[in-house]
């Protein structure tokens, strides 16, 4: 009962470690380039960063477009 529990365990972190090294890491920035209006900022995002963007609300209350993409190795 406990190796097929540790077992068990062993490849659910291997497959967990597997996938994160398939996705990569995941990298995130501000794009003060553009507004939020329109679909821009997940436009702008894909063409320079080939990620998604999202409009957020910056601490001053202010929306601002945060791209997220994959990290360059």
């Amino acid at each position: 009962m406990t190796k097929s529990i540790l077992s068990a365990v062993f490849i659910i972190l291997m497959l967990g470690l597997m996938v994160n090294e398939i996705q990569g890491e995941m990298c995130g920035e501000v794009l003060p380039q553009t507004d939020c209006g329109g679909g821009a900022c997940g436009a702008l995002c894909r063409q320079l960063k080939h990620g998604t963007g999202h409009c957020v609300r910056a601490s001053d209350g202010k929306l601002a477009c945060f791209c997220v993409y994959q990290c360059p190795s």
